[in-house]
């Protein structure tokens, strides 16, 4: 979600933006140059460095619990979240599609509205002992060696029946299986059997401006089977293309977006996405009224009817701006791995594949999806010479995928806002349209005995 910070922070981003492109770590380097600064100020100044270092230890019992109070802070509420998480436990569930689905994506957009859970605390205690926060879901598009199958993976207390309850009601026919064994669990780390790749995905642009979702691909107007254009058609038959020793793993991570004060567990108050989406609107407003409009003999605009002076395209984008505001967020954080054997590695071929299943959800003048970050780096030679950071960045990404957790590695690669219509867009449950062979679906529909059996 996009911030808006003091001055001094906004002077900051554009060195940290350039750091990150150039795969440098940004907060490593400005904590160094921070300290270069410092003593050089000593040097200059010609400052008496021991009554710098007396004066700061004097003042210790001023600043050391302030520290002390922030760094346990986040570490507490770390702990107990965890520890909220372990006690709901997690479970994986297979769906298995139905010979025929007639819904649009709205139906997954219904389940979505439910799944969207802030777990608002009652008091303080629910917060900071008992580590209540929102759940995160995991929807999952997971091809092994080109066998498509969707999963959800969520907290086995509380959730696991209602997400079933709301496919079962949403999509009749659909056969919903709790895995014994995860199939995560079929891949260890080891480097001499398998080679891994992981991506993370995210809006190329701030989180306000929504992709091209199935209401602007006109799948919410119930066309015909044959007439429609499914977006998640594309990523299917790229995940269906792969060879049987092969796997490829699509996960998105969603956590109800909300605002955040001292008793939901944040020392400051973070609003929620919608400010920062009503501010959008305004700049695309206010750079309008500055370029297209009249002005009087001291150069102001003058006053007028401000929608004469937007374009199509900036109409196009406002309403659908609004449209999403209307609607309920989630924190979303996508990955994409590939694993195969050693022997047999084509991440060149099939990475640019994989990102290019996204290019269906592309709108040039609002929003796209993008590679934000990868196991792997620009400028190996400097960054990791002797590949061992790559090789921990692999197993750490493994070990999070199968823990449903998420880890950013540099300010582009924080989470983003996804609205519940583009969540639907992007994942749910396809009809006959996708033509994909290996998309598994349930043989036969299965129908219920005549009700004039005789029973005697």
């Amino acid at each position: 979600m996009s911030t808006h910070g003091s001055s001094w922070i906004g002077f900051l981003e554009g060195p940290i933006h350039f750091l990150d492109n150039f795969g440098a770590n940004s907060k490593a380097l400005l904590v160094v140059l921070g300290l270069g600064m410092m003593i050089l100020a000593f040097v200059i100044l010609d400052l008496q460095s021991n009554l710098i270092f007396e004066y700061m230890i004097v003042s210790a019992p001023v600043w050391l619990p302030i520290i002390s109070f922030v760094l346990f802070f986040e570490f507490w509420l770390m702990y107990v979240r965890k520890a909220f998480d372990i006690s709901y436990g997690r479970v994986t569930l297979e769906i298995k599609l139905p010979q025929e689905i007639f819904k649009s994506p709205a139906a997954m957009e219904l389940i979505f509205l439910t799944m969207h859970q802030t777990a608002s605390p009652d008091n303080h205690k629910e917060t900071y002992i008992d580590g209540k926060h929102p759940p995160t879901f995991s929807l999952e598009i997971v091809s092994r060696g080109g066998d498509v199958k969707f999963y959800v993976n969520v907290p086995r207390k509380r959730y696991k029946t209602m997400v079933e309850t709301q496919f079962y009601a949403q999509y009749p026919g659909v056969e919903i299986h709790e895995c014994d064994i995860c199939y995560t669990a079929e891949v260890p780390f080891d480097t001499k059997r398998f080679a891994f790749f992981s991506l993370h995905f995210g809006l190329k642009k701030a989180d306000a401006y929504p992709i091209k979702t199935y209401i602007d691909y006109g799948l919410d107007s119930m066309p015909k089977e044959e007439e429609k254009i499914d977006p998640i058609v594309n990523m299917l038959e790229m995940l269906g293309s792969i060879d049987p020793r092969e796997q490829m793993w699509m996960q998105i991570l969603i956590e109800a977006n909300r605002e955040f004060t001292f008793k939901e567990g944040s020392l400051t108050v973070k609003p929620d996405w919608k400010e920062a989406a009503r501010g959008e609107i305004k700049k695309i407003i206010e750079k309008a009224v500055k370029e297209r409009s009249d002005k009087d003999e001291n150069g102001n605009p003058r006053k007028g009817n401000v929608m004469m002076l937007l374009t199509d395209s900036e109409k196009d984008t406002i309403k659908a701006i609004e449209r999403s505001i209307g609607k309920n967020a989630f924190n979303t954080s996508i990955r994409g791995m590939y694993i195969c054997p050693a022997d047999n590695v084509r991440i060149g071929d099939l990475i640019p594949a994989m990102i290019s299943g996204w290019r269906a959800y592309d709108e040039i003048n609002r929003n796209s999806i993008g590679v934000r970050w990868r196991t792997d780096f620009d400028w190996n030679w400097w960054q990791d010479p002797h590949g061992h950071h790559r090789h921990e960045l692999k197993r750490q990404e493994l070990n999070e995928y199968k823990r449903r957790v998420y880890t950013s590695h540099s300010h582009l690669d924080e989470p983003t806002i996804f609205t519940t219509e583009e969540l639907a867009t992007i994942f749910h449950l396809p009809g006959k349209v996708a033509l994909t062979p290996s998309l598994a679906r349930i043989p036969s529909k299965r129908a219920e005995p005549p009700s004039n059996l005789p029973i005697g």
